[in-house]
């Protein structure tokens, strides 16, 4: 539906319209009648914040299977402990997931390509902002919040596929939900750089930490909406989720400067929501909304995609990131994914 917002575009991307949303507009609950029972449930980066948030969400569904994809397997455990107190009967697990590492989103999918009978939902959380301008250490040194944000969410999204479909025994569609961010509403990439999109993103000389991490955001909610039109929605339900400001998240745990901590504990003191009902927008982009939020930008309703995706240019900026990743991502043989 998102495709078709392209006239409510602009006021959406504005700060009163979102500001308007956080401070005057609550998250509504889950409707009763959803829920997880006998379902098996993914949420990476869930030791803490938001993600962590999210897995409790899910468990109060009532998933049978909560997989806990972290970086770090101590801190995983450490989180996995409260829930297990919390929710006994749930069949809680920690899973490594490092996503600066294509490797490891290789290793990750297989392992639930082996173990999983079939993943129900996922919600792709995980992700970073860094303030200095760094490389990866494989492969394609690309740049760390690029990397994370963008290449590695979309191989993992694009891996996790087969696993999400529809089976004889649980006929229903999978649901994938990548969460993005309002930081992308208005921004604007680079149509010049002989190098291609993702390069444009990739340069030192262009690099201030909080606009790497907007455009990482704007290239997965570009990529979500291409994705979508690779997978039928009835083998799985694909969106983009934007959360809005959120407080008492890691989100400033890579910041190293006191005047810009300052500055987001202030803005999200004002603005934020809490992580409880963060997450609740997530659950609700997850399994509340249906077919009509495939490909789309929601939050707990379907909403215009960022300004920077609509008329003929913003088609082209699509197709042409599509055509990248896909190359970027050849190793994984991700066109064969898609097309099988």
């Amino acid at each position: 539906m998102s495709v078709q917002l392209e006239r409510q575009a602009s006021s959406q991307a504005s700060f009163f319209y979102n500001a308007r949303r956080q401070l005057f507009q609550s998250v509504p609950p889950i409707p009763p009648a959803i829920d997880l029972v006998g379902k098996t449930a993914l949420v990476t980066g869930s030791n803490v914040g938001l993600g962590l948030e999210c897995a409790r969400h899910f468990l109060k569904l009532r998933s049978r299977r909560l997989i806990m994809a972290v970086r770090s397997l101590q801190k995983g455990e450490a989180a996995a402990i409260g829930l297990r107190a919390e929710f006994p009967d749930a069949k809680i697990e920690v899973w490594q997931l490092d996503m600066e590492s294509f490797r490891s989103v290789q290793a990750f999918a297989a392992r639930c390509e082996q173990e999983l009978d079939r993943l129900h939902v996922a919600v792709l959380n995980a992700a970073l902002g860094k303030l200095k301008f760094e490389r990866t250490g494989e492969r394609c040194h690309r740049e760390t919040t690029i990397q994370v944000n963008y290449l590695s969410t979309a191989l993992l999204a694009i891996l996790l596929i087969p696993k999400m479909k529809p089976s004889v025994s649980s006929p229903e569609p999978g649901r994938l939900t990548i969460i993005t961010s309002d930081a992308s509403l208005g921004v604007k990439l680079d149509d010049t750089h002989e190098g291609g999109l993702i390069d444009s993103v990739d340069r030192p000389e262009k690099f201030e930490g909080f606009q790497q991490y907007a455009r990482s955001k704007l290239l997965i909610t570009m990529f979500g909406a291409r994705l979508a039109q690779a997978v039928d929605p009835d083998d799985v339900i694909i969106n983009c989720c934007n959360p809005g400001a959120v407080r008492g998240t890691a989100f400033l745990h890579n910041v190293d400067s006191w005047f810009v901590k300052l500055v987001f504990t202030i803005f999200f003191s004002i603005l934020g929501r809490t992580a409880v009902d963060g997450a609740r927008v997530y659950v609700h982009s997850c399994l509340v909304l249906g077919k009509e939020s495939h490909g789309s930008y929601t939050d707990w309703f379907v909403r215009a995609w960022p300004v920077m995706m609509y008329g003929d240019l913003g088609r082209q900026f699509i197709g042409k990131l599509w055509n990248e990743t896909m190359e970027e991502l050849s190793f994984a043989g991700v066109s064969g994914i898609l097309n099988g």
